[in-house]
């Protein structure tokens, strides 16, 4: 049991020292963050005062994506002034349709939890598990869009760099013969 868990733990140790995994273990806290902002403003505003689900459903969203915005530019390591065109627009862009996907969601669970004949705090519960599902669905969508999309790593900005002669996978060892 030993030797699999240590391969498995080597494993990810592995992947998380990849960028790919860099970038996953600095986005988690960040989504982490704004799953909490978003779950507790969902059911404040769907429990205690008594808001339609739509709307609890966009506050929580709008809550979110408002904590993401601000920690996802450390996730991804970008300093300075964000690009309007580049950055923060498709940022946007993604959060509004990630909004709508949850908006949806809490609005759907509202109407099944209404037909299944729930209590009102049943009625949250079931609301809350529903957008809490949707929001993981989200985060590995906005994951991945951010990772491979947005906020690629686009290399130098001088122009492609030429390969030494001889170092390709065509050089030969240095005695000259094959192996």
């Amino acid at each position: 049991m030993t030797l699999g868990s240590s391969r498995i733990g080597s494993a990810v140790v592995r992947r998380f020292r990849t960028p790919f995994g860099k970038r996953f273990g600095r986005f988690l806290p960040v989504s982490l963050a704004a799953l909490a902002a978003s779950q507790i403003t969902l059911i404040v505003c769907l429990g205690p005062l008594h808001l339609t689900a739509g709307v609890s459903g966009a506050a929580g969203w709008f809550a979110g994506a408002s904590v993401s915005y601000f920690l996802s530019r450390w996730a991804w390591e970008r300093k300075g002034r964000p690009h309007v065109l580049k950055e923060t627009l498709p940022f946007f862009a993604v959060a509004i349709c990630a909004g709508l996907i949850l908006t949806l969601t809490a609005k759907w669970a509202n109407q099944e939890a209404i037909s299944l004949g729930l209590s009102h705090v049943e009625r949250v519960l079931f609301v809350d598990a529903a957008y809490f599902l949707a929001n993981c669905v989200t985060f590995a969508s906005r994951f991945l869009i951010f990772h491979y999309i947005l906020f690629v790593d686009r290399g130098p900005k001088d122009g492609p760099v030429e390969p030494t002669p001889g170092t390709g996978d065509d050089a030969l060892p240095e005695s000259g013969a094959l192996r």
